[in-house]
């Protein structure tokens, strides 16, 4: 029968990095699947909270705006603001959703005694097996620790999505990061202009943002 201190050992040895993504006490097999997948990331959760938080108070603002002034440009504006927006929302839900797990990795097969080390990779350079999903991993696939899984293609681990950026999601990133630049480009050129606006009637201008308040 094993001593009380080797049994602590394997049992540290079954246990996944701690991390504020991890949840506390995560065995070896633990995985995350997908971005929504609890615990969330702190960056994550600012992400949501900003995007729900500031996309709709400024929505808000300019459909208030187009209801007050009754202008046509500014009407295809908000819609221009409300298409751009749906558009990134979707693209991000997709980014989050997609699984960027190896196909090969995908077996139940998981190494139950591999013990973690700091700085050391847990895919073996010279024969290409991951110690531990017991697989061969293909030229670009990497272990992500904060995922626990074999990710196809690795680009990074994205904090803000709570997921990896890898080959399955790559082209999804890249389009949400120019939808979202542009929305931003939109909502800078919108403030810009209302500036221009509180110019010249500053008595207006303060009503309509404390209403939008």
């Amino acid at each position: 029968m094993p001593a009380a201190s080797d049994t602590s050992t394997l049992v540290a040895e079954r246990r996944v990095p701690e991390a504020s993504s991890v949840p506390a006490g995560a065995t070896v097999f633990w995985a995350r699947r997908h971005g929504f997948q609890w615990p969330w990331d702190p960056l994550f959760a600012l992400h949501c909270t900003a995007t729900v938080m500031l996309a709709g108070r400024f929505t808000l603002a300019l459909a208030l705006h187009v209801h007050a002034d009754g202008s046509r440009a500014w009407a295809m504006v908000l819609g221009g603001e409300v298409l751009l927006l749906a558009v990134a929302l979707a693209l991000d839900a997709a980014v989050i959703l997609r699984n960027v797990e190896a196909r090969e990795a995908r077996a139940p097969a998981r190494n139950d005694a591999y013990e973690f080390c700091h700085g050391a990779t847990v895919i073996d350079v010279v024969s290409s097996e991951c110690g531990m999903c017991c697989m061969c991993a293909k030229i670009g696939t990497r272990h992500c620790k904060l995922c626990n899984k074999c990710v196809a293609g690795y680009d990074h681990h994205c904090r803000w999505l709570n997921t990896c950026v890898a080959a399955a999601n790559y082209h999804l990133f890249m389009a949400f990061v120019v939808c979202a630049l542009l929305y931003a480009l939109l909502v800078l050129a919108c403030c810009l202009r209302a500036a221009a606006c509180a110019a010249s009637d500053l008595p207006h201008f303060c009503h309509t943002l404390w209403s939008a308040i």
